[in-house]
């Protein structure tokens, strides 16, 4: 019962019996698995490195208590779930229920809420610090996100995914609270325009951070007057063209 340490097959196998069947030991995932024991150790070791799976122990009601091995969060993770369904599907029942203006109050209250969240990040820093900030908090929270500083006190805010596809597809809203939420963390010394946006056919969310002049109302300005390199479109096959983005 020999094979290559490095099986993907196998890895993957073993991760499925610890979903399906819940903590296992060495032994059951052997017996389960058809292999030997030095190798099941050797994958779940490297389970254990990647932050996929964690050992406890199990209490047997007599003698030694037995190792088990469990899929921690980030490897319950590697399965699907279908939050972006569910999500709008209460958001489709709120506007149906309520009418338009409880989906855009949930949207506005999900906006105070992270504001109270992160504006200890940002609140009474310099330009440079709360551009960091703002992609550190995107990035964060999955929208692979980097701060480019473009020269004349400007800095390039660019989100690579949007993590919320779904849901600003069929709700334009959610981008004008991200936008709004930006502002609002950024401060009244900064000016924050978007100068790419995904829903719009763009390969990036794209956000300039500048200070704000004199007699200027922060974040109602147009788009900066220094062009700012944005990639050009990626145009995908059999996919329609999106909805145009909502009003800056």
């Amino acid at each position: 019962m020999t094979e290559p340490v490095h099986n993907p097959q196998t890895r993957r196998a073993v991760l499925d019996l610890l979903k399906r069947c819940g903590p296992q030991t060495v032994a059951q995932l052997r017996e389960a698995l058809g292999v030997s024991g030095v190798a099941v150790r050797r994958h779940l070791e490297a389970l254990e490195h990647d932050g996929l799976v964690r050992q406890t122990t199990r209490s047997s009601g007599r003698g030694r208590p037995a190792y088990v091995y469990a899929l921690t969060e980030v490897g319950h993770d590697l399965f699907p779930r279908n939050y972006h369904q569910l999500v709008a599907q209460l958001l489709e029942a709120a506007g149906t229920q309520f009418g338009a203006d409880a989906v855009e109050e949930l949207f506005a209250y999900r906006q105070r809420v992270l504001a109270d969240l992160y504006r200890g990040r940002t609140a009474g820093r310099p330009l440079p610090e709360v551009a960091e900030a703002l992609a550190a908090i995107q990035d964060e929270n999955g929208y692979m996100t980097d701060c480019t500083a473009t020269g004349d006190g400007r800095y390039l805010v660019q989100e690579h995914n949007c993590a919320i596809a779904r849901v600003a597809g069929s709700y334009p809203t959610a981008c004008v609270h991200e936008l709004e939420l930006f502002r609002q963390l950024a401060g009244p010394d900064v000016e924050v325009d978007r100068v790419a946006h995904i829903q719009a056919g763009d390969p990036v969310c794209a956000y300039v951070l500048r200070p704000a002049a004199d007699g200027e109302v922060p974040g109602r300005c147009g788009p900066p007057s220094v062009p700012v390199p944005v990639p050009e479109p990626v145009v995908v096959e059999g996919l329609g063209h999106p909805a145009p983005p909502p009003e800056r």
